[in-house]
This record gives structure tokens, C-alpha cells and sequence, in this order.
């Protein structure tokens, strides 16, 4: 991204209404069930204007450049996970939205904010009202008014709903079957562990075991990247026999599952995106098992390190649907390095190079597991950060913790003399 300096402000002006030139319509600057940098955009309405290139500027921040949007929308979002690629073979002129990224910018949730677009002779510049929590701000057609509406009425939200469906369908939204317990010692009610492998919240409104209860959450309610959930029809009593207070659980009506033999589809709208079978030879009951590996588990609530996730095939054959699986590594939110694991008190400081789409938490922790510092890594800097270990820790074993939503990676490090 280029800085091409500082442009004067303009208001909406004759071009932008006779020429059809690019206008700021829409802005969700305070998401209120996910996180800012998930759920924040920018959105621009291209029309009929052509130009070899677009640029956008907040407020003093550095210009942002893009290719000409082949689209009648433009959003602006966090991440490439939010903006999945084309196949190539579309035609680019007939697709309906068109993303770019963000980059550093995050978008203010407490002040008025002052935004430009401009290509060739046209430009537009807006102030945007002071955001209220969970609304999305629409602009009054080419007037200056802006009103609020609920992110669930919002136009572009009805545009994510079919990026999600795209994601979900092509493999990209992973969320996944990844323990199940279909005849647990008793007192214990049988349960089911999901995983969202993927880099997006997902909304469990949209899933459901197929055939089994309903959803698996009302609107606004969803299971952030790399968390896992359990789902049982009793959580007060599975709580209870697990005694393990910080796993999230769900309640469902899952009907019994068979201890001898059975299966569970589970579905996003009325597709189905994995399924688990089990039979006699697959576990000893109470014992419950990993439908990855199809061996004894029990480890709710928790995916070991470089555990692994379904990749899915789904083809019609005889008018049934046939799911096919295989195993392939799930992909770590941030990838890290440390420019070493001893530190000495009296040396150079420890550097971590963090790379990552997301906003990263790098955290010192000391040899009880304290934090005892902490920082955030914004997103796709990829640098390398100074942890201050002579300042906050003594001589021994520490930490450093890096975590993006639900996912966190913890590394040892030695403080010498």
C-alpha cells in the first residue's frame, strides 16, 4: 500500500451525482456480538464510473490504493478470510461485491470520523455520526443524512450471509464434529464437541444436526475462530460430571444417541457439511471418541496442537447425499519466531516476529503462568517485537503467549544471569 499524501476534503460533489462516481454507503464501525476486526466494514457503491484506480483515505491515515472494483460493491474488511477468492473462471464484471482490505485501520466506536474516496475527477467525503453499538450506518440516498439500522436488516449483511454460504461450501468454514460421546458413564448426559477451524466467527443460527433439534443458537449467537463448544441436551449435569467451569456448552435437543451404532450429519442451512458414524468396533462404551482419528478421546473443550480437521466432499449418488472425508493440518492463526529461547538479564532483548491476518495478543507470562506484560500485534505487520523479559522477569523459566480469538500458542523460554 502507497502513500500518495494528502488530498484536500471535498463534499459530495456534481460529479459524484452526474457521473455515477463512487460513494461511501454504509459503515459497522462497533460489531456487537464478534469482535471489531471480524466484523467491521466499509462499504462503497460503484456504479458506472471506470477508472484505472480507486483510493480511499480516513482522516489523516496514509491513502489506501486499489485496483479498479470490478463490482457494483466494494467493502472494505480485516483479513482475507473475510474476503474469499473468486474462481478464477467468473466473470469479474458480473459479480455483485468486490473486497479490499483495511489493513491497520480500525474504525473509531467512540467520535464522529471523516472519510474520502475519490478516481480521477470524482470524489466523495462523508462524516460519519458517532456509532452506536451493533448498528450498521446507512447513508439517505446521495444525501449527507446517515441512519442506523440493526446489523441483521443491514444490505451487506445479507451479502455476508451468501460469502458464508460460499465459504461453507467450498470447505473454507470448518466447523467440524471433533469428539463424540454417545454413551458416557453415567451420571454424565451424552455430548458432542465442535470445532471452528476456520478464521471467521461462524453464526450457530445457521447449523444444526441434521434431522436432531434445531439450531444451534439464535441471531447474534456464534463460536468465535478456533473455539471449541460442546453440545449436549443436559449441560447443567454435564457441567456438573466435568466440573471444568471454562468450556462453553450448548444446549440442544439431540434426541438419544445410539451406544451400539449410529450417526450424526451435521448441517449449514439444509446441506450437510460432515457426518461421524460409529459402530461396536469403533469404541467401548462409556468411552467416547474422535471421529478424526476414529480413536478413544477425552479431552473436552480442547484441541492438542496440530490437531488435524475434516476436509469434505460431498457428491450425489443414487439421490443420497455421499460424504467423503479425509485428514488435512489445520492452519494455525499466527505463525511465530523468537530470536532466541535463553535471555540473559544484562543481553539484548527478546525480539518475536509475528506474522499474522489477524490482531495478535503477545504476552509474557512468568513461571507460575502470570501475565506480567502483555501487547497487541496488529494485523499482517509482520515484525519483530521487543519483549521486555529484563524488566518484568526474574531468573528462571517464563513464557510467551501468542493468541488470536480462541487459539493460543505458548513457548518456553530461560532468563540467565
Amino acid at each position: 500500500m502507497k502513500n500518495y499524501g494528502v488530498v484536500p476534503a471535498v463534499s459530495l460533489a456534481f460529479f459524484s451525482w452526474v457521473l455515477s462516481c463512487p460513494v461511501f454507503t454504509e459503515f459497522y464501525p462497533d460489531p456487537k456480538d464478534i469482535s471489531d476486526q471480524e466484523g467491521e466494514y466499509v462499504e462503497i457503491r460503484m456504479d458506472d464510473f471506470r477508472a484505472e484506480s480507486l483510493y480511499v483515505q480516513f482522516e489523516s491515515k496514509a491513502v489506501m490504493a486499489f485496483a479498479w472494483p470490478e463490482a457494483e460493491r466494494f467493502v472494505l474488511v480485516h483479513g482475507s478470510a473475510q474476503c474469499p477468492a473468486r474462481e478464477a473462471a467468473q466473470d469479474a464484471s458480473q459479480a455483485g461485491t468486490a473486497c479490499g482490505s483495511l489493513g491497520k485501520i480500525s474504525l473509531p466506536n467512540s467520535r464522529e470520523s471523516v472519510w474520502k474516496v475519490w478516481a480521477g475527477t470524482c470524489m466523495d467525503s462523508v462524516t460519519v455520526p458517532h456509532p452506536k453499538p451493533g448498528k450498521v450506518i446507512q447513508r439517505v440516498g446521495l444525501t449527507d443524512k446517515w441512519e442506523f439500522v440493526d446489523a441483521s436488516k443491514a444490505v451487506s449483511l445479507d451479502a455476508s450471509d451468501s460469502l458464508l454460504m460460499e465459504k461453507v461450501s467450498t470447505g473454507m468454514a470448518q466447523l467440524r464434529v471433533t469428539e463424540v460421546h454417545h454413551c458416557p458413564e453415567e451420571p454424565m448426559p451424552e455430548w458432542v464437541e465442535l470445532y471452528n477451524a476456520s478464521e471467521i466467527s461462524l453464526p450457530l443460527d445457521a447449523f444444526r444436526f441434521c434431522d436432531r433439534g434445531g439450531a444451534l443458537g439464535t441471531v447474534g449467537d456464534s463460536i468465535r475462530p478456533y473455539q471449541a463448544l460442546l453440545v449436549s441436551k443436559d449441560t447443567a449435569s454435564l457441567r456438573a460430571a466435568l466440573n471444568i467451569p471454562d468450556i462453553r456448552m450448548i444446549q440442544v435437543s439431540l434426541g438419544f444417541l445410539n451406544n451400539t451404532e449410529g450417526m450424526l450429519r451435521l448441517c449449514f442451512r439444509d446441506e450437510t457439511i460432515d457426518s461421524v458414524y460409529w459402530n461396536k468396533g469403533t469404541v467401548s462404551c462409556p468411552s467416547g471418541f474422535n471421529p478424526l482419528s476414529m480413536r478413544r478421546e477425552f479431552t473436552p473443550g480442547y484441541l492438542p496442537h496440530g490437531s488435524q480437521v475434516y476436509a469434505r466432499n460431498v457428491s450425489q449418488t443414487g439421490g443420497a447425499n455421499q460424504v467423503a472425508t479425509s485428514l488435512v493440518a489445520a492452519k494455525a492463526p499466527v505463525v511465530y519466531k523468537l530470536s532466541s529461547r535463553v535471555v540473559s538479564k544484562k543481553g539484548s532483548p527478546l525480539r518475536v516476529r509475528v506474522e499474522s491476518e489477524h490482531n495478535v495478543v503477545l504476552s509474557l507470562l512468568d513461571s507460575a503462568g502470570r501475565c506480567v506484560w502483555k501487547s497487541v500485534v496488529s494485523a499482517m505487520s509482520n515484525e519483530w517485537v521487543k519483549v521486555p523479559v529484563q524488566e518484568y522477569l526474574g531468573i528462571g523459566a517464563a513464557f510467551v503467549s501468542l493468541s488470536v480469538g480462541e487459539y493460543e500458542d505458548v513457548v518456553g523460554i530461560l532468563v540467565r544471569p
